[in-house]
């Protein structure tokens, strides 16, 4: 049951026990009103008729019809008794006249006095001066009837007010009330819900015990609201702090992940430039030998021109071999840049020569976007950096493509990128691009140095090398290293 029908329920019972004791004691006291004005006029026609008797004189007709007429002229009188006697109370005579659905009967007879109830008794003199006494008895039907009668006004009236102040209690009720505790009850469930920007409605100052409690729901609203303000401040707060040292913690294990990777690569090539220092040793005295013996045989005067052209052959064999040796050391021994002030369009130029040849021209589209000036760098290590990074894109495209080639300056740093739209590379493949002998291409066609010689090159040059490549779109080498100064 609902607050509003449990308050109008007690309202509508307290008020009909109001009632019902009201209507009880009306009617008592209307009855008792009435019955004593009854008794009053009783009395007032006793003193009436008893004035009368005495001018009707001792005849007992008389007296009967004296006490006939006093019936007649009043309908409420059920009986009238008169007793006469010189000493009343013993063996007196009386003469009574009651009413009967026949008419007035009289009665005469001798005897002890009666007592009646509800009688009114009116002792006087008689025309003798003999002692008498009359005894009217007045019907109370008025009495009830008109009790009745008010009963039936009163119940009428009752529940006619109880039905209208029951409804007027209900609708007061509904707007006192109820429409305000509605109003806290639907500001509650919202924040049950979850939203915590009501507002229950009520006057700011003043007011009732509703008020006091609207405002004490809204004070309690304002506190959980900054609460949870200063507590999500906390937690965003906590977890920017986290999201940095989780940042952090990436970039440090980037960071040492890169680092064991260099440090990998590194004792690969140191591993490799021992190598290469005790192969170098190891061939570089029988080529020199076998190059000399070459060379006094072809001073030889009575050598045949055939012999002597094979000589010849086998001294270029002996170069070439000693060169591809010296290049193999260069490569895997410490950069040492010699810097120099060059121009930055003559190394791409040279480079793109060097690394296209007139078959990839034709399949290759080149895109060569250099910036005029000069730097101060080391040009063979720039050179090398370049063709390395330009014969791998080269590779990237055995079926056409386009090269992209920009050599800029950016504030202090000098910029080189070689893009290309080939194959790509998936992300498992672009993290070990780096490293030593790792090589995406078929079994004799990369060592698997070219990358690991041109990230030591950018280190020597203090710089750094950047890749972006997706698989199907291309990849871009992304070079920066500063220029210690500029020439005009």
């Amino acid at each position: 049951m609902s607050l509003r029908l449990q308050i109008v329920a007690l309202f509508t019972a307290v008020l009909a026990a109001t009632l019902l004791v009201a209507i009880v004691l009306g009617l008592r006291i209307g009855q008792r009103s009435v019955e004593d004005e009854i008794r009053k006029r009783t009395s007032e026609l006793a003193s009436a008729t008893t004035l009368a008797l005495k001018h009707a004189g001792i005849d007992d007709d008389q007296l009967s019809e004296e006490l006939a007429a006093t019936m007649r002229m009043h309908r409420g009188l059920l009986r009238a008794e008169l007793s006469r006697q010189a000493a009343l109370g013993i063996d007196a005579d009386f003469t009574a006249a009651h009413i009967t659905p026949g008419g007035i009967v009289f009665t005469r007879w001798r005897g002890p006095a009666t007592r009646l109830a509800g009688e009114v008794i009116a002792p006087f003199n008689d025309a003798r001066g003999a002692k008498a006494r009359l005894v009217l008895l007045a019907s109370l039907a008025e009495a009830e009837r008109l009790v009745a009668a008010e009963r039936k006004a009163l119940l009428q009236v009752a529940v006619g007010a109880s039905i209208f102040l029951i409804v007027a209690f209900w609708i007061l009720l509904g707007r006192i009330l109820i429409r305000r505790v509605s109003a806290l009850q639907l500001a509650m469930r919202a924040v049950e819900g979850g939203l915590l920007d009501v507002k229950a409605p009520g006057p700011e100052q003043g007011g009732d015990e509703l008020a006091y409690l609207a405002r004490g729901f809204n004070r309690m609203l304002a506190q959980i609201r900054g609460f949870n303000a200063e507590l999500t401040r906390k937690i965003e707060e906590a977890t920017a702090e986290l999201t940095l040292r989780n940042r952090e913690l990436t970039d440090l294990n980037e960071l040492l992940v890169a680092a064991r990777r260099d440090l990998t690569s590194q004792e690969r090539l140191a591993a490799l430039g021992q190598l290469a220092g005790t192969i170098a040793h190891e061939l570089g005295n029988p080529l020199n030998a076998l190059n000399g013996h070459l060379q006094l045989l072809a001073r030889e005067p009575d050598l045949p021109e055939l012999a002597k052209g094979q000589v010849g052959t086998l001294q270029g064999e002996v170069t070439r071999m000693t060169q591809v040796i010296r290049r193999f050391l260069d490569q895997t021994r410490g950069f040492t840049p010699a810097a120099e002030t060059v121009q930055l369009a003559p190394l791409i130029d040279e480079a793109l020569d060097l690394t296209l040849g007139t078959e990839a021209r034709t399949r290759i589209q080149v895109a060569r976007e250099v910036d005029g000036g000069s730097v101060r760098t080391d040009p063979g290590l720039v050179r090398h950096l370049l063709t390395n990074l330009m014969a791998n894109a080269v590779d990237a495209m055995p079926n056409g493509g386009r090269l992209e080639v920009q050599a800029r300056r950016d504030g202090r740093d000098v910029v080189l990128r070689v893009a290309d739209t080939g194959t790509g590379m998936p992300p498992d493949v672009k993290r070990r691009i780096f490293e030593p002998f790792f090589s995406t291409k078929p079994s004799g066609k990369g060592t698997g140095l070219g990358l690991a010689i041109c990230k030591e090159i950018a280190r020597a040059l203090r710089g750094r090398i950047d890749v972006e490549s997706e698989p199907g779109r291309g990849s871009a080498f992304t070079v920066r290293f500063p220029a210690e100064s500029a020439a005009a």
